[in-house]
Order: structure tokens, then sequence, then C-alpha cells
């Protein structure tokens, strides 16, 4: 038997990354294919404007130097008998033009590549399937082509300084492509507790092939004085607001809603490798439920970011984080659940990912922080965008990150109210925050 038939018949029957050039799903990714459908295409993107048009020819060539060497990236998803996997794409990932909804038009069951560079007049983006990785991976290969594209325009770097960036004829590091949450996977641990249903967003669709983000731009020395003012982080400010906001719109909702989902709950992603040593370019992102029981009544602000900042400190540390880590790689190791056939798998997934997933958020937050990049590519890039993909499940999310003294966060949505995001950047306007509005669809 050749190596790759070998490979292949591993990967079909396995649930493991055992030899060869196969990728099993990490622990993140094992549920999504089994969740996503047109819309809810679970991809995220980076986008940045620069200032002069992009020459379409340098990108692709940057694209193709970056593809090499991050082969576990340039993959597509194939189904095999008891889970899904990945096998490299035998072609050089091309570039497509960039449309006014992201992160739509996208099925990760097609047998395409599992990611895309877009562009469009003076904007470079890549849009993600989080199957393959996330915020930090992603991050990660969008500086790299970045600073590859500029390269082939004649404005070198020094890239040393930054560990992000690679040197792209070298080959990869075989711990970039390591599912981390199997590596640290700690044993017999406590599971975090059950959650009840939370409270959602309730309010007509957007018309289909729409996707509206809304972005805010707030100058980040004035945000960080006003959370140094408050003794918390811009990520405790942030869900504070948003909490807040959920709280209004609940509030104004109908009593049959208010009293079947008193509970918002946002979640907030942490970076894992933040507490545990590796190189992994693909997802090792867990997450954290701030939430708020309206059976106890509203709160000020104050009194949410107060609760806010205890909460994130209590749970975000190694131990807390573990008990995720446990729940989740158990499920894919325990012998019943892997000799489920796929076609039996598929609709079970689907029902924990609604039962202890979607079902327990009302929006989410994730705040990427400052984004860096070489000085004198640094000069030429005007914005930086970090977007969350449409879910029809939790249809408003929220994202930001900071970029060259500006903190933006980006509201998508595909729903036809705005009143969450309204009430969002009221609570910064009041806290004294200049806020410049934008959006990306006309209504």
């Amino acid at each position: 038997m050749s190596s790759q038939s070998l490979n292949d018949k591993l990967a079909k029957i396995s649930f493991r990354d055992e030899v060869g050039d196969w990728y099993s799903l990490d622990n993140a990714a094992l549920i999504m294919p089994s969740v996503a459908d047109d819309v809810s295409t679970y991809l995220f993107r980076f986008s940045a404007t620069i200032d002069e048009a992009i020459h379409l020819p340098s990108l692709q060539t940057a694209l193709e130097n970056t593809g090499k060497r991050f082969p576990y990236f340039c993959v597509h998803l194939k189904r095999g008998f008891f889970w899904y996997y990945m096998v490299p794409h035998a072609a050089a990932p091309k570039l497509v033009a960039d449309q006014d909804s992201p992160c739509l038009d996208f099925n990760m069951h097609s047998g395409s590549i599992l990611f895309r560079v877009r562009a469009r007049e003076n904007t470079i983006a890549c849009e993600f399937s989080h199957i393959l990785t996330d915020g930090t991976g992603g991050l990660r290969f969008f500086k790299n082509l970045l600073v590859e594209y500029f390269r082939l325009r004649g404005i070198a770097s020094d890239i040393s300084a930054d560990p992000d960036l690679y040197d792209l004829n070298a080959a990869p590091d075989h711990g970039e492509r390591e599912d981390a949450y199997n590596r640290y996977f700690p044993g017999k641990y406590p599971y975090p507790a059950p959650e009840r249903p939370a409270f959602r967003i309730k309010s007509a669709l957007l018309p289909p092939g729409c996707y509206r983000v809304i972005r805010g731009s707030i100058p980040l020395a004035p945000a960080k004085a006003v959370a140094k003012k408050y003794g918390v982080s811009l990520t405790e400010l942030l869900s504070a607001a948003y909490i807040e906001a959920l709280q209004e719109v609940w509030l104004a909702s109908k009593q049959r809603q208010r009293r079947l989902r008193s509970r918002l709950a946002i979640e907030v992603p942490v970076n894992m490798r933040k507490f545990l040593d590796t190189k992994t370019n693909r997802n090792f992102s867990l997450f954290v439920h701030v939430e708020q029981d309206m059976r106890l009544g509203s709160r000020a602000f104050e009194d949410i970011l107060l609760r806010v900042h205890h909460y994130l400190h209590y749970e975000v540390d190694g131990p807390s984080m573990a008990r995720q880590i446990a729940r989740n790689v158990m499920g894919g190791r325990m012998l019943l659940i892997r000799l489920i056939p796929l076609a039996l798998k598929a609709p079970l997934m689907r029902f924990l990912y609604s039962y202890y997933g979607a079902n327990k958020i009302s929006g989410v937050l994730s705040n990427l922080g400052p984004v860096s990049l070489p000085g004198a590519i640094a000069d030429r890039v005007r914005n930086i965008d970090f977007i969350l993909g449409p879910s029809t499940t939790c249809t408003v999310h929220a994202s930001c990150l900071s970029w060259g003294g500006v903190l933006c966060v980006n509201f998508g949505s595909l729903v036809v109210s705005r009143e969450t995001e309204r009430l969002f950047f009221t609570r910064l306007r009041k806290l004294g925050l200049p806020v410049k509005v934008e959006c990306n669809l006309e209504e």
C-alpha cells in the first residue's frame, strides 16, 4: 500500500493525526462542519486599508509565498466514515474580489481551500474558516502576507523583533500545526457548571446576502484613560458596555421573552497561549461567559463594570479554563463516540452545539488587543479591521483590535435592529469618548 493510500485510510478511520500530510480537526473545529450552513459560514476576517491601490500581481505572488510557509492552512475538508479531516489542497490559493458584505458565500464542503484572500481598490482582506485557526493564528498569517506584499513592492523591513513574522523561506516548525487542546488535556477534571439559556435579540432579518457591519472608531489613548480611571481593562470596559446595551434591549422586550430568557451572557474568547506554551497556529482559544441575571433587577453601568471586572479575573486563569479542555477533549476520546459513524454523529453534534453552545450566549465580544507591523509598513497601513462572521443562532457579534492609536470595534449583524449597537456606542460617548461610526450597507 502506498504511503498516500495509507494516509487516506488512517484519516478515514482515526481521530488522531497519525502520519503524513493529512490533518485531523482540532477540538474547537470538530463540530463546525456539522453546524455550518450558507449563512453561518464560521469565517472571520482581517482587512487592511493601505495608502495606494492594490497591485494584484504582487498580492497574488505574496499569497503564494505565504501559503507555502503555512501549508496547514492550504487544505480542504474531506468526509471520513467517522470524522471530517483535512488534506492538502492541490492548487495554490488564488485572489478573489471583495464585496460589501464580508464572510458570506462560503461553503466549507465544496472542496475549496479553507481560507480566502480578497482585494478591492486599496483593501486587502483575509477570511479564515474557524476550522483552520483562531484569531491569533489568522492574524499571524495576515501579518506575514502584508509584509511579503510590501517586500515585493520594494519596502523591506526587519522582521526579527516580531515573533509573529516568519522567514517564508524556512520550513514550518511542526509545533505550528499541533492540536494543543489534546496536548494539554488535563485528564479527569471537573466540567464547567451547566448554564441556563440566554436572552436573544429578536428582530426581523436583513435581506438574504446582507451582513451589516457597524464600525466604531475610538481614540485609543482616551479609551485607556477611561479604563484606568475605573481600574479595569479595555476588554472589561467594552464587555460592560455590551452587557448594559443588552440589559436595555431586554427591558424593552416583550414580557414573555423576558420571563423565558432572563439571563444575559456575552462570550469573551480567551487566548490560551497566554497560559500554556505552544507554537500552534491552529485553534487554541476558549471562552468565558460574562453574564447577568435579570431576575435580580437592572443594574447601573458602574455596578455592571465592577461585576465584569471581578468575574473575568475569577474565571480567566489556567485551572479554570482547563475545565473546558477536559469536557471538550474527553468527548472526542470516548470510544463510544469515536465509533459512531459520521452520518449519525453529525445530528448529535448539531444538538450539542445548540444545547451547550449557541443557546447559552446573547452575543460575542472578541478583543485581539494591539496589532503591530514593522515601521516602514505600518506607515503605509491606514486601518486594520477584525470582523466575526455571521451566525443564524446568535445574530449580533462584536470584535475589536487596536491599530495606529485607534480602538476599532466592529458589530456584525444579520438583523434589522441596530438598537444594541446604538446603546453600546452611546455608553462610550457618555463616558466622554469620541466615537466615529460607519456602516458597510446603505439601508
